[in-house]
């Protein structure tokens, strides 16, 4: 796989994927292959985790808002706009139904669109370096990239506002303590934590990562007797799993579970 927005790397199970190539990639042509990439490593066996992380550019990606300001004193400025939102949704969407686990990680800033791009992962982590930037709003467009969705589920309704609202950043510390980020990695072990994580990501059942995933996605949607039902049919489809069963016999005798399944990529044609 190669990509002109990013670099690829695959082994023991996992995918890592960095931000590289030209700074200030046009939108369309990121978002694009991004789809492309995810979905690809969706369907490869040497995958069974995905991190997505800095590389030679931090989660920072902007419009060019000097084009979109003379479209939108045309008519038909916003209908120009309409096929890149619905690109970038479907972005964030591919993200959110990928059945393997998402990290994002940064050392970076982020922010403008980047901030939704790394609040779609399923687990955002930090180094105590990073930062986080809301959208500028004083353009007099609505924030995008799903935060109407994310922010208000993680920080609250009233702090998703003041952070929007005020633009401004919050450090690592703060991000963390709001809910904004899952974790914060000391930088001197932030390669090797990542590295740790992704190693216990790759030896989980994918069945197991995929069933959990789904619930919590659904856990805010429904009542605690639907989602005791949900843990119920989940927990069969555990059981009838033979991954399930490698991992139960692999804990009684205290070794690293063995999956069938390839740890390093199969060759393009």
């Amino acid at each position: 796989m190669q990509y002109e927005h990013f670099g690829i790397d695959i082994r023991d199970g996992a995918a890592r994927v960095t931000l590289d190539g030209p700074g200030d990639p046009r939108l369309s042509d990121f978002c694009d292959e991004f789809l492309d990439l995810v979905l690809r490593l969706q369907e490869d066996n040497a995958v069974r985790a995905i991190l997505v992380t800095d590389g030679e550019h931090a989660f920072e990606l902007s419009h060019d808002y000097v084009t979109m300001s003379e479209e939108i004193q045309v008519a038909g400025g916003f209908e120009n706009q309409a096929t890149w939102l619905e690109t970038s949704g479907k972005m964030i969407t591919v993200i959110q139904e990928c059945a393997k686990p998402v990290v994002c990680a940064t050392r970076g800033d982020i922010r403008g669109l980047g901030l939704g791009f790394f609040m779609s992962g399923d687990v955002r982590l930090a180094s105590s370096t990073a930062s986080f930037t809301a959208p500028d709003l004083t353009r007099g467009l609505m924030p995008e990239w799903g935060l109407t969705h994310t922010l208000p589920r993680l920080l609250s309704p009233g702090r998703a506002l003041e952070f929007l609202w005020s633009g401004r950043t919050m450090p690592a510390s703060e991000a963390y303590f709001a809910g904004l980020i899952d974790r914060v990695l000391e930088d001197a072990a932030y390669e090797e934590t990542l590295e740790a994580m992704l190693a216990r990501l790759a030896q989980l059942p994918q069945p197991l990562v995929r069933l959990t995933k789904l619930a919590t996605q659904q856990s805010d949607q429904f009542d605690l007797t639907s989602m005791l039902s949900y843990e119920f049919e989940a927990q069969q489809q555990c059981w009838q799993s033979p991954e399930s069963t490698e991992s139960l016999m692999a804990w009684q005798q205290n070794r690293r579970p063995v999956f069938h399944a390839p740890t390093e990529p199969e060759d393009d044609e």
